[in-house]
């Protein structure tokens, strides 16, 4: 396990964080996150660096915890004021080059004295105003750093409303639509902001292979947290949206069933989650193949997003020394 220094940025956000936060994002997640990404991370990033870069994801992960708390768990979203607090969440992504700009105003007046949202924004606010923005490539990649952003709102907004209005969606539409939430893509671009060698005239190979790994995280976090998200009633969840679409329960069956029996009877849709990433894994191989990207190892990457499933198998361990 890698000791967090003392100085880590994240740390510093999450003692602000931790006031407003989910009792579920515990300083453990963001340690076991710091940790995976010292090694997760494009074969043209300098080691010197990647320390740095781990920390920087972390303190992004906060803020990725934030909307997406914001807009799938129920009691939470509830607490806060409801469909305004999610929708001002999201705007603070889906404006993130105003953010950045320092330019960004409220969508909605008064949202700004919700201590949640204030929180959030000055953490986002400062990460890119004094930690993203002095990467040696901001300004290269910053236009598609500001659009995977964006993709990660609309990620978040689809998973909203489909817990708002109780839709069922087919099991590739829940997976295409969540995906970009997992933020492989924004974190990969930061990556490109940090190598001087990443030959830009690959740029649109690379984002099409990011966006494949966002699929294989959100697969892989979906095997491991789904029991997790019963309880926060996330019917956007692939496993709980399967067992809609499969009718093997209800929305209603929330009301009635207790969290141990509704595991008990989606354990058997978590076999046809491992399938599906198993898919994706070999789905971005064949991609590799197929599109020849040299400016980085992309075995290398692939394999490093497969640990992850056998990093969940460890991930207890920070639970228990949290």
């Amino acid at each position: 396990m890698v000791t967090v220094e003392s100085d880590t940025f994240w740390k510093k956000y999450y003692l602000n964080f931790r006031d407003v936060a989910s009792p579920l994002r515990t300083p453990a997640l963001f340690e076991w996150l710091y940790d995976n990404y010292t090694y997760l991370h494009l074969s043209c990033v300098s080691p010197s660096i990647v320390s740095r870069l781990a920390d920087l994801k972390t303190c992004m992960c906060i803020v990725d915890v934030a909307v997406d708390d914001s807009c799938d768990f129920a009691s939470l979203i509830e607490k806060n004021g409801g469909e305004k607090f999610s929708y001002e969440m999201l705007s603070l992504l889906y404006n993130t080059d105003k953010v950045a700009s320092g330019v960004y105003t409220s969508s909605y007046p008064g949202s700004c004295n919700n201590m949640y949202v204030k929180i959030t924004f000055d953490i986002f606010s400062d990460l890119l105003d004094t930690r993203i923005i002095s990467l040696p490539r901001y300004y290269d990649f910053r236009g598609e750093f500001f659009l995977a952003m964006r993709n990660v709102a609309k990620s978040m907004e689809f998973s909203y409303l489909l817990n708002k209005n109780r839709v069922i969606y087919p099991f590739p539409c829940v997976v295409q639509n969540r995906s970009a939430s997992t933020m492989v893509a924004v974190h990969s671009i930061l990556d490109l902001m940090s190598s001087e060698n990443f030959d830009t005239s690959e740029l649109g190979k690379a984002i099409a292979f990011f966006k494949m790994a966002d699929v294989v995280a959100m697969l892989s976090n979906t095997v491991n947290t789904w029991k997790r998200e019963i309880i926060e009633r996330d019917y956007s969840s692939p496993v709980i949206s399967l067992a809609l679409e499969k009718k093997l329960i209800e929305f209603s069956d929330f009301e009635k069933i207790n969290a141990e029996n509704m595991e008990e009877n989606l354990s058997p849709l978590s076999k046809i989650i491992e399938d599906e990433l198993n898919k994706a894994i070999l789905s971005m191989k064949e991609f590799a193949e197929n599109y020849e990207i040299k400016s980085f190892d992309t075995s290398k990457f692939i394999g490093n997003y497969s640990k992850v499933r056998e990093h969940f198998k460890v991930r207890e361990a920070y639970w228990i020394n949290a």
